[in-house]
């Protein structure tokens, strides 16, 4: 793969970048063994509490899920958020961080995933975008306020399976429901405060970017946040996808998982 004129493409791209903008979506994360939300094998085929079925998923996806059946949201939702934690990033992740140590001005981070494994992997907290919020921190389900916390120790040793109504999460303001940060399908109760701010801080840094180069990765075509934001930066695009990773004008696209083909450029740049 290393003799791939695409990798080796993407390989200069990186090394003559001044900026580096990462753009991931849930392939990101499958390589550290987050199963993607939709695919086979997926989120709710594999993680799901016991006596749930793929045909309760849908609704457990609305805004309004942890309004209308709070114990089953908790107990999807709690069992991502303890499997979020067990999980460590894989070696890209370091990969992107070595990278962005050569370019002048750094990299930002722009992704739909809700894990918080950049964080994890070191990534500065005040350069990444949370598009879609963050299983990590915490708001009122009504809301009652703008107020979000970190999630701490929630879940916890909790028994998923087991869950009843006193023993789910409650605001630290009202005492009513909590729920996670993160924006739902027709979610008009998800406190964006924290997401906006991200965006303010990503806006002024690439104005300070004369040559930015997007890593694009594992971002699909049924959810096209990163897709568009990826194709909104003005500079050369790197597309990195299991399918669907053509590229239109200055670019690349490049078919493959984010490991196998972050550490084929990587190779190319270390031989360089």
């Amino acid at each position: 793969m290393n003799d791939n004129p695409e990798i080796r493409r993407a390989a200069d791209w990186v090394r003559s970048a001044d900026g580096i903008v990462i753009a991931a979506g849930a392939g990101m994360s499958v390589d550290s063994g987050l199963p993607d939300f939709r695919g086979t094998g997926g989120l709710w085929t594999s993680l799901l509490p016991a006596g749930m079925t793929e045909w309760d998923v849908g609704s457990l996806t609305q805004g309004e899920c942890f309004i209308d059946k709070p114990v089953d949201a908790w107990r999807f939702y709690g069992r991502a958020l303890q499997v979020c934690r067990q999980v460590a990033p894989h070696a890209g992740y370091a990969m992107l961080r070595r990278w962005a140590e050569r370019a002048s001005r750094g990299a930002f981070v722009f992704t739909s995933n809700v894990d918080g494994h950049f964080q994890a992997a070191g990534f500065d907290e005040a350069r990444i975008v949370e598009c879609h919020g963050t299983i990590n921190f915490m708001q009122c389900a009504e809301p009652c306020s703008d107020a979000i916390w970190v999630s701490g120790s929630v879940m916890d040793g909790v028994d998923i399976d087991t869950l009843t109504p006193s023993d789910l999460p409650r605001c630290q303001h009202c005492g009513r429901l909590a729920r996670p940060n993160f924006l739902m399908f027709d979610d008009t109760s998800w406190i964006g405060t924290r997401t906006s701010l991200q965006w303010e801080r990503l806006r002024t840094w690439l104005g300070t970017v004369a040559k930015p180069v997007v890593i694009e990765l594992g971002a699909g075509t049924v959810v096209l946040s990163v897709r568009m934001f990826s194709e909104s930066v003005r500079g050369a695009l790197i597309r990195i996808n299991l399918s669907e990773c053509a590229v239109v004008g200055d670019g690349v696209g490049i078919r493959g998982s984010a490991l196998q083909i972050l550490s084929a450029i990587d190779e190319v740049m270390r031989k360089a």
